[in-house]
């Protein structure tokens, strides 16, 4: 399966309304320390990690536990709880008329790719946002004349 060796940040998270805002916290620092996405991603990103932490925390079972991975392409976040795998199609459709509804739409929106994934007892929420690629050229033009010295 999955191991923690390729993983950035791996965060238990205990069960309670205070989850997602340590989750936001974590994710802040870890791209402070490595500058991962652009600031206006890390804000995209951190609403996402929020509605997923809040969906687990609200209706999972257990702990909850964000891992967070990066390619030279790729920044990926995977939500974990022991509760039971659920199908989008089964999930009743936002309304305006009730509260709530809208979390795994705005994921949808925002994130690049994402999904679900069940796996024995527990089931991963993920996302990924693509990463500026840091290996491209500044462009060059004309020629730098050499120093002059006197």
């Amino acid at each position: 399966m999955d191991s923690t060796e390729d993983a950035l940040l791996v965060l238990r998270l205990p069960r309670r309304p205070e989850a997602p805002a340590a989750a936001r916290k974590a994710l802040a620092s870890l791209n402070s320390d490595l500058h991962l996405i652009s600031g206006a991603r890390l804000q995209d990103a951190q609403l996402l990690l929020t509605e997923l932490v809040s969906n687990a925390v609200r209706y999972g079972q257990g702990d909850v536990s964000m891992r967070v991975t990066a390619s030279p392409e790729i920044l990926r976040v995977e939500v974990r709880d022991a509760g039971p795998r659920f199908e989008l199609d089964a999930l009743p459709a936002p309304s305006t008329e009730r509260a709530g509804g809208w979390g795994l739409r705005i994921v949808q929106l925002l994130a690049h790719r994402w999904g679900v994934e069940g796996h024995g007892d527990d089931v991963r929420v993920w996302f990924e946002v693509d990463r500026p690629s840091a290996e491209t050229p500044l462009a060059v033009e004309g020629e730098a004349p050499p120093p002059e010295f006197e």
